[in-house]
């Protein structure tokens, strides 16, 4: 592969992209080919998202099992709970499951468990209470699979308990009477791509598909913002709940999602898979991070327009506190992490005044930043708590499994997780994992690398293969939109836009058209009046008319341009 190094990062250009020459079959192809797409019957699945790759639920072990202990529920009218985690992903799975089980005729109690006090998954506390109002059966969402101690307290009381969760599984035998989790050592992983809410809507599927023609009304646009929020692979399954979902909401009936809708500035006709993981996602999410995830609940399940209004409301004061903490606390934890004498293979920072909502995106930023696996905690009552991220071959999930011996409690996902650990435990735990890390990849590797599909102009894109690119949607995780180097483009206008000044406008030329571009949070080389730039082609919405837009990744000033020579 050939490199450009950009100011913001090293960027390798795939194989086969030599210039601006391609022909429309040409770049095509070679688009296809770098997402594994290389036989037509691949291209024809791939381009056209046939129904073929939802596959059934029938394949999961365990489910006659939770359907008929549903129907019995339905049949004696016993209380049913639906137990989701606090993220975008269990919020929109509870929600789906609500509506799901009232279609059934089930009238379930939604119960989502507060971040700080109660932390992930079941807890005693919430089980009495949950026993206290007659509950006899629990749903779980996006958890519970590791809740052993939990579910057999809940059992002691008289409660049954299914689980449908997609986080790794350990070996433990489980009390609960069935457990949908791809991941489960009982199941197929015929599923393992699927979220949270993902698995929650397969169970409504063979709960309602029998005996409803339209189970799913209004139950895809659901999955499809929990599994773009908690950033699974577009393949596959996946990609057909997440394109079916999109093609809900933008013709959506959901009182609530119009008006969160609404409150972001997305003309829901045209919401698209980067509407969802930019705007959407962020404002569910920031109600479990900050405030109470219920509010986030109430608002996709309302059929109030003034209560849409006011939960949207109440979302949108969340998200902007969420905006700034997380600046924040990436400036402190940035400081901390510069205070160390060496990083090595893992970073590990954290304080006494850290937000338990905030330190997985702070996490983020940190690992993105320095360029490895990152952990940063808070600390309560001499107990750690942490969120860990990370953009590298590292298996946080693994890590944290070899070192359960030291931990409180632990789970998650290869690329985010969390654990709980006393703060005594907290040297030997920095130890182990750091030697872990050693042992997966050379730090050396680890700067912060890009991946280019072709180099090819704007107008070259648009002309060649825009059409195509509108059909590989949607991008995301396991499916990016095609980024691009464009050489030798010049600088008509630069404009700064943001509170800080952090980001640009830019108008550009190819040779051949003028094109708006904007970058975020890049800084300019001023007087710059030609470059090459990194960019992807996106549609934006102005006023309600769709118009095209470069999204800048990154740029590198053509040598001596940056000489303003005038005229």
């Amino acid at each position: 592969m050939h490199e450009f190094i950009g100011l913001q990062k090293k960027w390798s250009i795939s194989k086969s992209s030599n210039g601006s020459d391609f022909e429309m079959q040409r770049l095509v192809e070679h688009l296809l080919y770098l997402r594994g797409i290389i036989t037509q019957q691949q291209s024809e699945e791939y381009l056209n998202t046939p129904e073929s790759l939802y596959l059934p639920p029938s394949i999961l072990t365990d489910l006659e099992v939770a359907i008929t202990r549903v129907k019995k529920a339905r049949d004696q009218k016993e209380k049913v709970c639906i137990y989701g985690d606090f993220d975008a992903d269990g919020i929109t799975g509870t929600a789906l499951l609500i509506k799901a089980f009232l279609r059934f005729g089930i009238s379930a109690i939604p119960y989502i468990p507060d971040r700080s006090s109660e932390g992930h998954g079941l807890n005693f506390g919430s089980l009495k209470k949950i026993a206290s109002n007659g509950v006899k059966l629990i749903i779980t969402v996006d958890c519970g699979t590791n809740d052993l101690e939990e579910i057999s307290f809940a059992k002691s009381m008289g409660i049954d308990t299914i689980v449908t969760d997609h986080h790794a599984s350990g070996m433990s035998e489980s009390d609960a009477i069935a457990i949908l989790n791809p991941k489960s050592e009982l199941n197929s992983n015929k599923f393992d791509q699927l979220t949270g809410v993902g698995m929650a809507l397969k169970f409504a599927d063979a709960l309602l598909s029998g005996e409803f023609e339209d189970w799913d009304d209004g139950l895809f646009e659901l999955a499809a913002i929990g599994t773009i929020t908690d950033m699974a692979p577009l393949v596959g399954d996946n990609r057909y709940i997440v394109n079916k979902g999109i093609q809900e909401l933008r013709s959506t009936k959901n009182i609530g999602l119009l008006q969160l809708m609404a409150s972001a500035k997305i003309d829901h006709a045209s919401v698209s898979a980067e509407n969802i993981g930019f705007s959407i996602g962020p404002r569910i999410n920031s109600a479990g991070r900050l405030g109470d995830a219920i509010v986030a609940f109430e608002l996709l399940t309302t059929h109030s327009t003034s209560k849409a209004i006011e939960l949207s409301g109440q979302l949108e004061k969340t998200n902007l506190e969420r905006r700034v903490f997380t600046e924040e606390h990436i400036i402190h934890c940035t400081m901390l992490a510069e205070k160390l004498e060496d990083i090595g293979n893992l970073l590990i920072v954290g304080d006494h005044d850290l937000n338990v909502g905030i330190i997985g995106l702070t996490a983020g930023k940190l690992s993105e930043k320095f360029g490895v696996p990152t952990a940063v905690y808070s600390i309560k009552d001499q107990v750690v708590s942490a969120s860990c991220r990370t953009n590298t071959l590292f298996n946080w999930a693994d890590a944290l499994d070899t070192c359960a011996d030291l931990l409180i409690r632990y789970g998650g996902h290869a690329q985010a997780a969390g654990f709980t650990c006393d703060i005594s435990n907290l040297p030997e735990l920095q130890v182990r994992l750091d030697a872990i890390a050693a042992e997966k990849f050379d730090p050396r590797f680890l700067i912060s690398q890009g991946i280019i599909d072709a180099e090819a102009t704007p107008t070259i894109v648009m002309r060649d293969a825009f059409p195509i690119m509108k059909l590989m949607e949607p991008f995301g995780i396991g499916n990016p939109a095609p980024i691009f180097l464009g050489r030798n483009m010049l600088v008509d206008e630069v404009v700064y836009m943001g509170k800080d000044s952090q980001h640009l406008q830019l108008k550009l030329r190819d040779h051949a058209s003028i094109w708006t571009a904007i970058a975020f949070n890049q800084a300019w080389v001023e007087g710059t009046r030609e470059a090459d730039f990194v960019f992807s082609i996106s549609i934006s919405n102005w006023k309600g008319k769709p118009r095209l837009r470069l999204n800048i990744h990154d740029y590198f000033p053509v040598p001596e341009s940056n000489l303003d020579r005038g005229g």
